[in-house]
């Protein structure tokens, strides 16, 4: 038998095709950048809460050193504290140049990654 297909309707089978495969490989493209965003975060969280263990216990014995010289415990911890208001305040003022801007542009730069690969520097 013949093929009784007109090249019309060729072709809007071949763009039906092709939006398919399009908007399926959008969506690997978008779940592939959600998983590697949630598991860049994870691991950053797993290592920030050790950090903050470590640093909690590391201040706990300065603030007991410092008291110790000091004569009093009390006094140590509350100047282990006034440290960490002097140093909160000055990331609070600069918190917009070192933490949001850089934070932004490592995201939008994630995201934004595939699209700027030209054919030459594409992967084999």
């Amino acid at each position: 038998m013949e093929d009784m297909t007109t090249p019309v309707e060729d072709l809007l089978e071949r763009a039906q095709v092709y939006t398919k495969t399009s908007l399926q490989l959008f969506k690997l493209k978008a779940t592939d950048k959600l998983a590697e965003i949630i598991s860049n975060l994870a691991s950053g969280f797993v290592i920030v809460v050790i950090l903050a263990l470590f640093f909690v216990n590391l201040n706990i014995a300065i603030a007991l050193l410092l008291g110790d010289l000091f004569g009093k415990a009390w006094l140590g911890f509350i100047s282990v504290s006034g440290l960490y208001a002097c140093i909160g305040l000055i990331v609070y003022l600069h918190r917009n140049q070192w933490i949001k801007k850089p934070v932004s542009n490592s995201i939008i730069e994630e995201l934004l990654m595939d699209e700027n690969l030209k054919d030459d520097q594409l992967p084999d």
